[in-house]
């Protein structure tokens, strides 16, 4: 056995020379065709600390996220993404696939798509990596109707650039999401009203999961555009739309809707000062047994780069839960961020939370560095 596993490396190492002096690589692909990826990490060291005393991480200082990232090219305008991570959960590090996707860059004139596990372009920031936010935390309206770690399905997403005197992109995903698992006995059912007054049987969970995430069979759309103002400024103004089932479909009726609009104002005054507004508008129907329910949620974001090493922002949040009892939250945040150089950052953060009239103060701490070539600038 360890004879084949000698010769199998003596003939991948000859085979990757073979390859590195066959000649001028096919169009698309970066440098010798080696068939070795582009490999990065980032890494997040955090400190969390919170007057809420039934918040396990409070006091915590710890490394929190390791992210690998291994990309390139694996045919003329074929790219192949997977980022791998370990996330800190209670007391222990967990391991799981971030986004493993193969990008078709060119389908046919302006059309291009995504398959595999995806980050789901929905809005604004939910394409976006957590570390790569200029924020320590997800807005509370992303927690409460996509899900703790974003909508990151399986599927396929076709987009189509517009032919438009500026930028604008129209796009199509057909997905797969992972319900949440309930541990009950199937025996266990009670009689409630549906909306129509009838009775409706339903299975009862010792108690529904707090997080709420689309799950199912999922589709969505997004239409976004981009234009310059005058010669130091932009605007971006987007829409999306979502259906398909809740994190509970496969123990009751649970049907999805999901709306949103979102803009983006930026202003660059200098080379190295940076205005951004930004926000997003999400409105949940959810469908199930007890009746329909409308929710609610937004954040308002405004960061302005004072010079190439220092950001400020503030943020308002606004955000109804997915469950029939319903709770309001109202959060303000302030943030700082100091930039030591391209890939190394500073981050502190401060939250002020009212949950239906129960408040609590929370503050993170942040060191976020990049080793590599998908280190970019964190923002």
């Amino acid at each position: 056995m360890n004879k084949i596993i000698v010769l199998s490396l003596f003939l991948g190492l000859y085979g990757a020379v073979c390859a590195q002096e066959s000649g001028t690589p096919p169009q698309g692909m970066r440098g010798t065709p080696a068939n070795l990826p582009d490999i990065s990490l980032i890494g997040v060291i955090e400190g969390h600390t919170s007057s809420d005393k039934s918040d396990d991480t409070r006091g915590m200082l710890q490394f929190n996220e390791v992210e690998t990232a291994f990309q390139g090219y694996i045919y003329p305008e074929m790219k192949a993404d997977v980022f791998l991570a370990l996330h800190k959960h209670d007391e222990e590090y967990a391991s799981e696939i971030c986004e493993a996707k193969v990008s078709f860059l060119r389908l046919a004139e302006g059309l291009s798509a995504e398959v595999g596990k995806v980050n789901a372009e929905f809005g604004k920031l939910n394409k976006a990596h957590s570390h790569t936010r200029a924020m320590a935390d997800q807005p509370a309206v992303l927690t409460r109707f996509l899900g703790e770690h974003a909508l990151n399905p399986q599927g396929a997403v076709l987009k189509y650039l517009l032919p438009l005197p500026f930028y604008g992109q129209v796009q199509a995903g057909a997905w797969q999401g992972s319900a949440h698992a309930h541990h009950v006995d199937g025996d266990l059912t009670a009689d409630v009203l549906d909306v129509d007054q009838s009775t409706v049987t339903v299975v009862l969970a010792p108690a529904e999961s707090e997080e709420f995430s689309p799950a199912g069979k999922i589709y969505t759309g997004r239409m976004n555009v981009s234009f310059p103002l005058s010669d130091g400024s932009e605007l971006e103004l987007g829409a999306s739309y979502l259906k398909g089932k809740g994190s509970h479909w496969e123990h009751h009726q649970d049907n999805i809707k999901l709306a949103g609009a979102d803009f983006a104002l930026k202003f660059w005054p200098t080379a190295y000062k940076r205005l951004t507004i930004q926000g997003e508008y999400l409105r949940l129907t959810r469908d199930i047994p007890v009746g329909k329910l409308k929710r609610d949620g937004l954040y308002a974001f405004a960061n302005y780069r004072q010079s190439k090493y220092w950001d400020f922002g503030a943020r308002f949040d606004y955000a109804e839960n997915a469950f029939p009892e319903i709770t309001y939250e109202r959060d303000y945040s302030l943030i700082a961020t100091r930039h030591l150089t391209e890939t190394t950052t500073l981050r502190a953060q401060y939250k002020h939370i009212n949950l239906s009239g129960g408040k609590a103060d929370e503050a993170w701490f942040q060191l976020i560095f990049g080793l590599g070539p998908h280190s970019h600038e964190l923002e």
